[in-house]
């Protein structure tokens, strides 16, 4: 990752080809880049109005992240998730979520922390008597951001905010039921008591099989729905290759609005 000043990361402000990243990444996530769908550095060019070197940065890095495989001469497509991508991922965020627990545990007695533990407990209590999606994906962006926050550690956030992003978190939260959402929060709660007990060891414990349990349940999944939730495909072509709703002699940015990064 890019060291500029005020980006997400810390830096002071971000370059053109981070924005352009960053917007890329953000349609990844939401699925509306589909997976195996070809992303070209003439079409970042066209949607974001960037230079083709700001383009060829941020197709750079988003391959480095692993979120798309480039091609010789042919720019990159959306890579594919397989089972083994989401089990390794799952070990590394089992890794920064232990760690983080086991560190906020040891530090409930400092300032404030037990007010920010007790503030995503009342979330919780919140989302168990009214579950939905949208309430689980804040839940747990507010349970992670508060013990990567009180681990006391620097880098912990920042990585957090990288990983939070991730297309493998946002679509396996909204697939949730209800039964699955008030079960992930009794979890998340347990975690929570055991960090204001500030036992470290529990904590770790907890987290490392809440995450077990996460993949345990994706590892389940029928490929069907595996696919549907982690591999939503590219959006359907018509005719000589233009995408459903393009018409003959459409202008280009009749296909998209140009989203301007800069």
């Amino acid at each position: 990752m890019s060291q500029n000043p005020a980006n997400e990361d810390g830096d002071i402000r971000k370059t053109v080809a981070d924005m352009a990243y960053d917007a890329i990444a953000e349609r990844i996530a939401s699925a509306e880049y589909g997976a195996l769908e070809r992303i070209t550095e003439a079409r970042i060019v066209e949607e974001f109005g960037v230079s083709r070197g700001a383009a060829r940065e941020a197709l750079s890095r988003l391959a480095a992240d692993g979120l798309v495989v480039l091609e010789i001469y042919k720019g990159a497509v959306v890579r594919a998730i397989s089972r083994k991508d989401m089990a390794d991922f799952l070990d590394v965020r089992g890794l920064f979520e232990a760690y983080a627990a086991q560190r906020s545990a040891g530090r409930i007695n400092e300032e404030g922390a037990r007010e920010r533990v007790h503030e995503v407990l009342e979330h919780c209590r919140q989302l168990e008597e009214a579950p939905t999606s949208d309430g689980m994906v804040e839940n747990d962006t507010l349970y992670h951001s508060t013990i990567m926050d009180l681990s006391g550690n620097s880098i912990l956030p920042a990585e957090w905010r990288r990983l939070r992003r991730s297309r493998y978190r946002i679509r396996f939260i909204e697939s949730l039921n209800r039964d699955e959402i008030l079960e992930t929060t009794a979890q998340t709660r347990d975690i929570l008591h055991a960090i204001l007990d500030g036992d470290t060891e529990l904590a770790a414990e907890l987290a490392t099989r809440h995450i077990r349990l996460v993949n345990s349940r994706i590892q389940r999944m029928p490929t069907e729905q595996f696919d549907a939730i982690f591999n939503p495909p590219a959006r359907k072509k018509g005719r000589a290759g233009k995408k459903d709703g393009e018409g003959e002699g459409a202008p280009a940015k009749a296909r998209r609005p140009r989203t301007k990064v800069a």
